[in-house]
Formats: structure tokens, C-alpha cells, sequence
């Protein structure tokens, strides 16, 4: 019984009005894009799941990651239907191992808040780090577009952009750093670009984006929580 009530609380505790109305809002555009353009079932799975995925990281719950699976698996499908060679790499060799191997490096640094609900115990990147970051994703970003070229894939500068920055962005959320949410903001926004003919992808990406901006805001009272 214990258990089952520490799933509960971990899937259902720590919301308040906003956030609870925030979460319904955006799975039912999803699924309302889904009626209106019935093209693909994994699409609308997969936004679902990836918007449920962010909304938890954005409160530092653990749960994200199952969420995490659901969204990886069935996004690698949908990638591959449309050519998205860069995206299906990321999916397979990002997003479904950084699901487990997040899932252990969170447990080890979690916290209750003041309702005794588990939250993570996030960072902030130095100056020093911020420079590491930027000149990284900027020399990677330029070598992986030219083997997206090689390799025949479509929108291929954009692809292979947004590649470098998810693999660089799930580094940091795996290692709790709040300066994540800036580099989603700008995935989220060249995403959006690349999606820009399929209603549940580029719904599920505005969603993104408006949680990734609220996940930066939340990220930082936590940083504030641990640094005392």
C-alpha cells in the first residue's frame, strides 16, 4: 500500500490549479489535432507523451523519464516516416539510453519540498561552463550537418542543428543543470520550423516551448533551494 501511495504522489502531488490546467489543455490540442488531421496515431502518442515528459522535468519529478520511454520509442517512427535521419539518430542514441541513465542519476539527488513531494536537485552553469557549452554545440553542429548531407537527409542545416542541441540539452538535464531550459527554448523554436506541415508535431513543440519557458523559471527557485 505503501507503495502504491508513493506512486500517487509522485504521478499526482506537488500540482497546483495552473499547472493541472496547463497539463489538460495541451493533451487535448493534441488530440484534437489528431481528429483534425488523422494522419499518423504515433504522432499523436508521441506528443502526448513528450508533453508529459517535459511538464514533469519542468517540476523536477523523476516520473518524466516514464514518460521519457513512451515519447522515445514512438517518435523514432514517426522521424523515420518523414527522413529526419539527425532526429532518428537522436531518438536512438540520445533520447531512449539518456531515459535510464537520467533515471539513476536523478535518484541519487533528490529532495522533498515543503509537502514532502520528491523534486531533483538541480545546478547552474559557470560563465566558464556556459563558454565550454556554446563553442561545443557550434564545432559539432557544423561537422554532424555536413554527414546529414552525405547521408541524403532532409533539411539537412536545420536537422543536424537541432540534433547537437537536444544531445546537448539532455546532457545538462541529466546532470541537473538548469541552463537546459535555455538551449530547449531554442530547439523548441527551430523545431516548430522543421515540423511546420504536421499539426501534432508542431503542436506538441509550441507546448514545448511554453513549458520550456516555465520549466527555466522553475529551475531556478530550485537552484536557489540547494544552494542553501
Amino acid at each position: 500500500m505503501n507503495y502504491i501511495n508513493a506512486i500517487k504522489k509522485e504521478f499526482f502531488g506537488g500540482w497546483n490549479t495552473i499547472e493541472t490546467l496547463w497539463i489538460v489543455v495541451f493533451v487535448g490540442a493534441q488530440i484534437w489535432a489528431y481528429v483534425q488531421e488523422p494522419d499518423s496515431p504515433l504522432g499523436m502518442i508521441s506528443g502526448i507523451a513528450g508533453l508529459l515528459c517535459v511538464i514533469f522535468v519542468s517540476k523536477g519529478k523523476i516520473s518524466n523519464y516514464f514518460f521519457g520511454l513512451i515519447f522515445a520509442y514512438t517518435y523514432f517512427y514517426v522521424a523515420w516516416g518523414s527522413n529526419f535521419i539527425g532526429e532518428m539518430n537522436t531518438t536512438l542514441y540520445v533520447y531512449i539510453p539518456a531515459q535510464f541513465i537520467g533515471y539513476f542519476m536523478w535518484k541519487a539527488n533528490m529532495q522533498n519540498d515543503q509537502q514532502g513531494n520528491e523534486e531533483v536537485i538541480a545546478k547552474a552553469l559557470t560563465p566558464t561552463g556556459w563558454l565550454i557549452l556554446l563553442v561545443s554545440i557550434a564545432v559539432c553542429s557544423f561537422f554532424f550537418i555536413q554527414a546529414v548531407k552525405a547521408a541524403g537527409g532532409s533539411s539537412a542545416a536545420l536537422d543536424g542543428t537541432t540534433t547537437i542541441i537536444t544531445f546537448a540539452a539532455q546532457l545538462l538535464m541529466i546532470l541537473r543543470y538548469r541552463e537546459q531550459w535555455a538551449l530547449w527554448i531554442l530547439l523548441n523554436v527551430l523545431s516548430i520550423v522543421l515540423w511546420a506541415e504536421t499539426p501534432a508535431m508542431y503542436i506538441m513543440y509550441s507546448g514545448y516551448l511554453l513549458n520550456s519557458i516555465y520549466g527555466y523559471y522553475n529551475w531556478t527557485k530550485l537552484v536557489k533551494v540547494a544552494s542553501k
